[in-house]
């Protein structure tokens, strides 16, 4: 098999994919806690009214965004799972084939 025969996966992309995703649900997720702070630096009501509008507008996105997120953090898990049960499946099917130490 030449060097474009085989399917190189990476692990450590998979695997960091998996916590980066993790940490932006975390932080959508958080974004609530912060909204009585912020609230109180709108000032005017006429502005915190407007700035009550995006931030309504805000969490509908948000929780889009954050349904998304779960969704493709499910996908990259059943993935990487997939490929390293693959990867053992491999390995035992050629161990057994060509014996443990590799002979014939």
């Amino acid at each position: 098999m030449g060097e474009h025969d085989r399917l190189v996966v990476d692990y450590t992309l998979l695997a960091s994919s998996r916590t980066n995703l993790s940490d932006i649900r975390k932080a959508l997720v958080g974004i609530d806690r912060h909204r009585a702070d912020i609230h109180r630096i709108w000032g005017h009501s006429s502005i915190a009214g407007k700035m009550d509008d995006f931030v309504s507008n805000w969490d509908n996105y948000r929780r889009e965004l954050l349904e998304n997120v779960q969704d493709l953090g499910k996908q990259v898990e059943t993935s990487l799972k997939s490929f390293e049960k693959l990867d053992l499946d491999l390995k035992n099917a050629s161990e057994k084939k060509h014996g443990k130490n590799g002979g014939n």
